[in-house]
């Protein structure tokens, strides 16, 4: 992984754990491809609308300041920066994109 989702990893997380009540449940994952650097955050789900906000206003200032910093880190980057919320048994985006794909070649 490189250095630049490591930091943003770390930015995101911080601000999640001061978000939310039970912070100790709180994990965030970074993915870096050519393309996109994906961050998936797991929550309790007792804090997932403190983390969403009213109509998503909270995850989107988040995404924008996670976006900022990388556009200062890394000003020639043009990765897109996605942000996933993810519950207890729920698997990556892609992980549920791969198994309707399998459903539907069958």
């Amino acid at each position: 992984m490189s250095n630049l989702s490591e930091e943003l990893k770390d930015y995101v997380t911080t601000t999640v754990k001061l978000l939310v009540d039970i912070s100790d449940d709180v994990d965030v994952e970074a993915v870096s491809s050519t393309k996109a650097i994906i961050i998936q955050i797991k929550v309790n789900k007792s804090d997932f609308g403190k983390v969403i906000g009213k109509k998503g206003r909270t995850i989107e200032c988040l995404k924008v300041l996670v976006l900022a910093i990388k556009n200062t880190i890394s000003v020639y980057d043009k990765r897109k920066i996605l942000l996933e919320i993810l519950d207890d048994g729920s698997t990556s985006f892609f992980g549920k994109q791969l198994e309707e794909e399998k459903l539907n070649v069958k």
